[in-house]
Parts: C-alpha cells; structure tokens; sequence
C-alpha cells in the first residue's frame, strides 16, 4: 500500500507527469515532475494489441503522434517505435520520445524513493479486453514497484476486481457527488474520490472517510479556493507553478500573523 501522507500540508499530484512542460506520460514528464519534488504521479494505461500495458492516456494516437492508428492496433514493438512527442505543441523538441511500457515505469517508479502514483486503468482497454485482464496485466507489470501505487478507474467493477486482487488502497474517478455515490465509496470502500474539480456542489466538499483528489487544477488561485473549501490533494499539469505559489502564498501568511 502506498506510504500515508501524516501531515495536513497540501499535496500536488503530477497529473501525466510535468505535462505543462514535457510531452505528456513520457519519461521526460516524469523526470520533470521528480526534479520538481512531486511526491505523487498520476499516469494513464491501455493495453496493446498484444495486451501489453502502455502508458497513454488516449485510446488513439493521433493527439500525441499525429499517427490515426488505435493503441489497440499496434503491438507493445510496433508502439515503441513511434515518436509521442505531442508535434502540436512541441513540434520536434521531443521527437525522441516514446511510450512508456507500465513495466518500465515501475522500474522507474522503484527508483524514486520519494515517489508514489497512481495508476488510471482506462475505460477503453477495460471495454475491449475485460477488466480482469488489464487488472492482471497492470498489477504484474508494477511487481517491481509493489507497495508503490494505487490503482484508480472511473469503472468501479474493475476496482472491485483490484480489490479482491490484493489492492487496499483504491482511487475512484467519479463525475459528481450525490448519496449514491457516497455510498458505494463507502462500500469499496475508496481510499481516494477523484474529480474534476468543476463537477463539485458548490460549498465544502462532502466529507467521507476518503481523500479528495481534484484534478484540472490549472492555477494557483484555482488550487487556493479548493484547499479553502477542504481538500489537500491537487492534481496538476503545472506541478512547479502551482507547487511554489502555494509555498509563497503560505509564507506570506505566516509573515503577516507574526506582525499581527
């Protein structure tokens, strides 16, 4: 199980990595993200047409390569030699990256001591290959890095499926908040809800025996308002940007209550 977090401090998830910086879910994103001093990373995985477990967040290629192909149509060495270095809006800076195998991160992974992720299973690769096949497949692929990271899935029958596997520590993405959500986290039972920040009832977050975990937070006065109405983790494509705002603007704080 991921190592708990023991102080009230905010904590910034390094949403695919740096990727305000660096091509989305690649090495190069990851590195950013520890030099930056992220303690937690969130990556995305689909499956190959080889069922290999690829480190991408879409289910097609066109947005980070410019290829039209389905990830689903290519083997795990037919994707490896694919440059994803997002040509839109890096054109050939990052031409050198390529999709990160999941057992390469966890290699990686196992490297940064200071680092734990989180694992997204997407919906995609759970409708065309079943869900007990990407849990099996992800979960033998992060073996190096077992203690690591948690699993989360907007598909809360795979993370049932996580659940009796062995993972205790579970992360579901959901669309809003009402009773019945509440009370399936409860039922999970859900270490983590995640959301797009946008799709909260207005007010302080609902509260639970789970940690929020709001995501597409962009700017610093974005992150401010969610930790004022109760959250603590932040997930970020912005990682220093929003990282050293938050520092600043709880030294300035600190500043003036001494003054007071």
């Amino acid at each position: 199980m991921p190592a708990e977090e023991t102080s009230r401090a905010p904590i910034i998830v390094a949403h695919r990595g740096y990727a305000a910086c660096r091509p989305e879910n690649t090495f190069a994103a990851l590195d950013a993200a520890a030099a930056a001093g992220a303690r937690w990373v969130e990556i995305d995985v689909q499956l190959s047409a080889d069922g290999t477990p690829m480190v991408l967040h879409d289910p097609t290629l066109e947005r980070v390569s410019g290829d039209s192909r389905a990830v689903f149509e290519l083997t795990a060495a037919e994707l490896a030699q694919l440059s994803v270095g997002e040509p839109g809006r890096f054109g050939t800076r990052y031409a050198d990256a390529r999709i990160p195998t999941l057992a390469g991160f966890a290699e990686w992974l196992s490297g940064q001591p200071t680092i734990n992720a989180f694992i997204e299973l997407k919906p995609e690769s759970i409708e065309r290959f079943g869900a007990a096949t990407v849990v099996s497949a992800c979960m033998a692929a992060l073996g190096p890095a077992t203690g690591r990271w948690a699993p989360i899935s907007f598909d809360l029958d795979t993370l049932h499926l996580a659940r009796d596997a062995g993972c205790l520590s579970l992360g579901w993405i959901v669309r809003g908040f009402d009773l019945a959500i509440a009370a399936k986290a409860h039922a999970l039972p859900a270490r983590w809800l995640f959301c797009n920040h946008e799709r909260l009832p207005a007010g302080p977050l609902p509260a639970g025996p789970w940690d929020w975990v709001l995501y597409e937070i962009g700017d610093l006065a974005t992150g401010r308002a969610m930790l004022a109405r109760g959250a603590r983790w932040l997930e970020t494509m912005a990682v220093t940007e929003l990282q050293r705002g938050l520092e600043n603007a709880t030294a300035q704080q600190g500043s003036a209550q001494e003054t007071e």
